[in-house]
């Protein structure tokens, strides 16, 4: 039970640190999906309507050329939209240290888009730069494994979690040590909210 209550508060912790450090573009996000993949996807998209009129054009009667090429159009998209999220998936999961193979078939082949859910709920955050050793470290980490810079400062009467940049602890009011850990970097391909000064 203990070790329960264990898992959720730090997983909800984990999601205060993602929601307070983490911010998605598209545009950033969309970046991360290999290019070949995208080129595929256009490949694609232009098959279709290749397809579409080649169909018109042997059976006129079939269908009209416009119905026969919004047709293939949403198939193609529809398609697209699969393979590049797949792509992002398998990218995603690479940059946070996680499996990328295995969390890229399980979103492939658990139905109903329930793999996708899982992989949004349970994945890492972002790895960042520790400011003392320069290593990739996970928000997971209270200390850093190389140099133990401690990156989670906490108040020493309520062990409560606190800002490197706080004077007085928000929960008890006891006064923090002047000395702060500098802030972690950010890892290349990653957007990060600043701190409020």
């Amino acid at each position: 039970m203990v070790d329960q209550k264990k898992q959720l508060t730090e997983s909800a912790r984990l999601i205060r640190w993602r929601m307070a450090h983490e911010r998605f573009r598209f545009a950033d996000e969309f970046r991360i999906v290999p290019r070949w993949l995208k080129g595929l996807a256009i490949a694609l998209f232009v098959v279709g309507q290749v397809v579409a009129q080649l169909v018109h054009f042997f059976e006129p009667r079939q269908a009209p050329l416009a119905m026969a090429m919004g047709v293939a159009a949403a198939t193609a998209l529809g398609a697209d939209l699969f393979l590049l999220f797949f792509g992002y998936v398998n990218r995603d999961a690479e940059r946070r240290g996680m499996n990328s193979t295995l969390w890229t078939l399980l979103v492939i082949f658990v139905p109903y888009l329930i793999g996708v859910i899982i992989y949004f709920l349970v994945r890492e955050p972002l790895l960042y730069i520790c400011p003392g050793c320069r290593a990739n470290v996970s928000a997971r980490f209270n200390f850093c494994p190389n140099c133990k810079l401690n990156l989670r400062p906490s108040c020493p009467q309520c062990k409560q979690e606190v800002r490197s940049d706080d004077k007085y602890c928000p929960y008890c009011a006891e006064e923090l040590a002047t000395k702060t850990s500098p802030q972690p970097e950010q890892v290349k391909g990653q957007a990060m909210i600043q701190p409020a000064e």
